[in-house]
């Protein structure tokens, strides 16, 4: 794992980050047996996938929760993509939660955005919002529900944000913004490579998700040279518009 040094004014900024919250529907875990850190439901019938869910930290992110926060004894995975002759990363573990939503280690940004991924346009502007998990974005398309009623409240965030951009504010620094927007060229990027895959869309129920663990494992429902692509050219306009350098 690469050892990060945050500044003062990043230490700052997480701190914010750490005591902000961003989805505010109370205890909504009780409503569905803490389905979003479980990801336990006989209508996704995972077989390799551990059960639970996973914490994505940006790397500055877990700088300052391992400093100021609470982290599990093991070391986090590491997701890498690549930004040409550097590498991209995100820290995530997994989460699998038996205590209605208190767990045990700090929630990361990710977790608090749950279910949404807010999508941004390069000057900060909240253009949609887009469900942020794996799973929500795949049952979504194949028309399957799921126990996060939080995800039907879609246009009430987007609007709740869109007038109070206060709320969101702290996510439209360059860095953070940058990894958001990754976000969602991944997100459209998996989309476009699932839909694609005639085969596997002709699928259902318990065979489709047999079929589409095993490509998702495999890093076949991404499109890895597009993705990069994408990414380069993100880059190099929050380069132009920030002058913006991406750092761990």
């Amino acid at each position: 794992m690469n050892n990060i040094t945050l500044t003062n004014d990043e230490k700052i900024y997480w701190e914010k980050i750490f005591n902000s919250e961003f989805i505010f529907e109370t205890e909504c875990y009780k409503t569905c047996n803490s389905f979003c850190c479980r990801w336990d439901s006989e209508d996704i019938p995972l077989k390799i996938i551990p059960k639970g869910g996973t914490l994505f930290y940006l790397p500055k992110e877990y700088a300052y929760i391992s400093q100021y926060g609470k982290v599990t004894e093991n070391n986090p995975f590491i997701m890498k993509a690549k930004l040409f002759d550097k590498e991209i990363y995100l820290y995530y573990k997994h989460c699998n939660d038996d205590n209605n939503c208190n767990i045990k280690f700090s929630r990361s940004l990710y977790c608090k955005l749950y279910p949404f991924l807010p999508v941004f346009d390069i000057n900060g502007n909240l253009n949609d919002i887009k469900y942020i998990s794996v799973y929500d974005v795949t049952a979504n398309i194949i028309g399957q529900k799921t126990p996060c009623y939080v995800i039907d409240l879609k246009t009430k965030y987007l609007k709740y944000w869109q007038e109070n951009t206060e709320k969101i504010q702290l996510l439209k620094e360059p860095y953070t913004l940058f990894y958001l927007m990754v976000g969602n060229i991944l997100h459209d990027n998996y989309v476009n490579t699932l839909t694609d895959n005639k085969e596997l869309m002709s699928l259902t129920g318990s065979i489709f998700w047999k079929k589409w663990e095993k490509l998702y494992l495999a890093g076949r429902l991404v499109d890895k040279l597009q993705f990069q692509k994408d990414i380069e050219n993100l880059y190099q306009e929050m380069n132009s518009k920030y002058n913006f350098i991406y750092t761990l």
